[in-house]
């Protein structure tokens, strides 16, 4: 019989509930939206740290156990990325800025930003404050979540919640695409940009809602009914066709990548028969949609694809030049939009706020060193994850969280998808579940079949006695 939820288990449906409001807030890339969604994760950390400090708290049951060596690790490592980030922020004497970051100190001075002897790294504190908040925001939702997703039945219902939510919203991302009068959700008009869906860019509509397609599939594979399946599978066909009618090229480019890998590792381990069967189902099902459809518009687009014309090229030739003289400490987190200018070989009337590549962006920002952290943070991080059980149905539901985090690796090569506050939330909670999964066991699987067993039985006496209290009656 399912465990009743606890505080725990209510903890990440108020998290997804958070994931969900940020998605349909226009992606919580706007004040409002972004502050909403940050006090309420900040909030429900610090709530969550009360509760598991309490003398009664139960951490040794399955939804969360005793801190490892491990998890001391992975949490030291993605806690140095913001911490590394304040530094920069912090003023220090010119001896020492000059010898750690001498452009920001020449910047500094040609440009007379301050009049202190005390100056900090970063060349913009106001932005890389709001990138430092952005950062806690999604290690709020990491933590709690890889310590409480520690069983299979609670990552099972998370990725069922966002997989119905994915193929409602992209339900309506079709739906307001066909009827379309200039204004997301037929009320807020847009001015610039090419929106779909509550999404201002599609770009960032398809980073959201490719990360949610791999997890359904893998939910879709491991259930037991036909009806289920079918279900599941049609959610995963919808979200598909939703994110090939954006017209996002980066977001095709990142499901196919994604969806191969997947593919491999179902055609390549032993499973049943079915599955594969019913991954070459999804994939013709998918096709018969999309020239049901009319893939013109798709095939066009990446007709016209050059990305010399579209600038992205020469924006990170531009932005790895800038990079090199700010190659130790970086620029600050979040000054690219205002350092960008001074390297830009395009007329400075042309503003850009992004790199569109997130990596390049980063090493602009964060130089060598938040390179290093990141990395470090990476490593810890895949070491932990490869520990985990890859065979059997726990492995579908793994490695369809692995392709879900891989659409984002690669999306954010073309685009900024990381500094998207509803995206990068919703990383956070997949790469949490991916991490927890790690640490199930196999008897802790054993329990979970044990626990649909009882639950079959408990049903089938129920019925035996209802049929047997008709009998009585007639």
């Amino acid at each position: 019989m399912d465990r009743p939820d606890n505080s725990y288990s209510k903890i990440i449906y108020i998290i997804l509930s958070i994931i969900i409001f940020s998605a349909l807030s226009f992606g919580a890339v706007e004040i409002w939206s972004s502050s909403i969604a940050g006090i309420f994760i900040l909030t429900l950390f610090v709530i969550w740290i009360i509760i598991s400090c309490r003398k009664d708290s139960e951490f040794a049951d399955c939804n969360i156990r005793k801190i490892s060596f491990d998890d001391v690790k992975i949490i030291a490592a993605i806690c140095a990325l913001p911490l590394y980030a304040f530094i920069q922020i912090l003023p220090l004497p010119e001896q020492i800025l000059k010898i750690i970051s001498p452009k920001a100190y020449e910047l500094y001075t040609f440009y007379s930003l301050t009049k202190s002897s005390f100056i900090p790294i970063s060349l913009n504190p106001y932005r890389t404050i709001s990138n430092i908040q952005q950062i806690l925001y999604s290690i709020a939702v990491f933590i709690p979540v890889y310590f409480l997703a520690r069983d299979r039945l609670s990552i099972e219902r998370s990725i069922k919640i966002l997989s119905v939510f994915g193929f409602i919203l992209a339900f309506f991302a079709l739906i307001q695409m066909a009827t379309w009068n200039g204004k997301i959700y037929w009320l807020r008009e847009v001015t610039s940009g090419s929106p779909f869906g509550p999404f201002v860019n599609r770009n960032h509509y398809a980073g959201f809602i490719d990360m949610l397609i791999p997890a359904t599939l893998g939910i879709a594979f491991i259930r037991k009914s036909k009806e289920k399946q079918i279900l599941f599978g049609f959610f995963a066909v919808i979200m598909t066709v939703s994110v090939f009618m954006s017209l996002s090229r980066a977001g095709i480019i990142s499901f196919i990548i994604s969806i191969t890998v997947f593919s491999a590792f179902i055609v390549n381990e032993k499973f049943r028969h079915n599955k594969k069967i019913a991954l070459l189902i999804f994939i013709m099902v998918l096709s018969s949609y999309l020239i049901y459809l009319g893939v013109d518009p798709v095939i066009e687009r990446f007709y016209r694809t050059d990305l010399t014309t579209e600038e992205r090229f020469t924006i990170w030739t531009d932005t790895c030049k800038g990079a090199k003289e700010f190659i130790l400490t970086g620029s600050g987190l979040g000054t690219f939009v205002n350092v960008f200018p001074v390297y830009s070989s395009k007329p400075s009337t042309v503003i850009y706020d992004h790199a569109h590549n997130d990596y390049v962006e980063f090493l602009f920002e964060a130089g060598i060193a938040g390179i290093i952290l990141l990395a470090i943070f990476l490593y810890f991080y895949i070491i932990h994850c490869l520990k985990g059980i890859w065979r059997g149905e726990l492995g579908i539901i793994r490695i369809s969280l692995v392709s879900s985090v891989m659409t984002i690796i690669v999306h954010s090569i073309f685009d900024f998808n990381l500094h998207i506050t509803s995206n990068l939330l919703l990383l956070a909670f997949i790469m949490a579940i991916l991490a927890a999964s790690s640490k199930i066991e196999p008897h802790d699987i054993e329990c979970h079949a044990l626990s649909v067993n009882q639950n079959k039985n408990e049903e089938n006496f129920v019925n035996y006695a209802n049929y047997e209290n008709s009998k009585e009656l007639i």
